[in-house]
């Protein structure tokens, strides 16, 4: 607890200095974080060369001349990828940026990303952040295109939306709904994914799920408590994916 400073109760030799100090100090880590980027991307190049898979601080999917996009992070890429390849394999020309280093965020390597094309965001935050402006990838990636000149001539509109709280499952249909917000005259900002939400009205609409992967083939199983159905299915899914 912090006591008045009175003629009995002098301040302290030093007292004054340690606010500056520690701010002075707060700030010397500026240049370990700005060294990241180039030390986790270095890594990332070990780690493709090695397995085969292509790993980088931002890593875009899709058609090379895509215009509408989106940007997020976590399992959900899986999903946008599916619906990505289903839906440019129907004529459309759709594709997204998975971020795989998000603090320290390098403006510099989301710039190679951006597809030169590109004139519509749609950026996916799995957050809410209660009273902001937007959620934390969102800002990030405006405050990116706004304040950065090579992005700043690309002038996309951008958008920002929710998804996966509580695990909330993204689908590729969900996915679709995106992309087909972005093509309207005035894409919704703000929106929810994979709710109804009829309270505040943020949702976007709810779509029939997709078949994204030709021959493929679904099975719903029954049972009923302590027969070992969750046994039973965990041996069916093995047989069936190893042969």
């Amino acid at each position: 607890r912090q006591r008045a400073l009175t003629p009995e109760r002098p301040m302290a030799k030093g007292m004054a200095e340690n606010p500056e100090t520690f701010f002075a100090h707060r700030e010397s880590c500026n240049r370990y974080y700005d060294a990241v980027p180039a030390i986790v991307e270095k890594y990332m190049a070990a780690i493709s060369e090695r397995t085969g898979r292509k790993y980088d601080l931002f890593t875009y999917y899709g058609a090379e001349d895509a215009e509408n996009i989106i940007i997020l992070m976590g399992s959900a890429t899986e999903a946008a990828r599916e619906a990505i390849d289903h839906a440019n394999a129907n004529g459309k020309k759709y594709g997204m940026i998975s971020v795989h280093l998000y603090r320290p965020f390098s403006v510099k390597h989301l710039l190679k990303a951006v597809p030169a094309n590109c004139k519509r965001i749609a950026v996916l935050d799995r957050t809410k952040e209660p009273g902001s402006n937007g959620e934390p990838l969102y800002l990030d990636v405006v405050e990116a295109f706004t304040n950065t000149p090579e992005l700043k001539e690309i002038n996309p509109i951008i958008v920002g939306g929710r998804f996966g709280l509580s695990s909330n499952d993204t689908t590729p249909a969900i996915i679709m709904g995106v992309y087909e917000n972005l093509a309207l005259p005035t894409p919704k900002n703000h929106f929810t994914l994979g709710i109804v939400d009829d309270v505040t009205f943020l949702s976007l609409p709810k779509k029939e799920e997709i078949a994204v992967v030709d021959g493929m083939f679904e099975a719903k199983f029954y049972g009923l408590g302590a027969d070992g159905t969750v046994g039973a299915n965990k041996n069916s899914v093995k047989i069936i994916g190893d042969n």
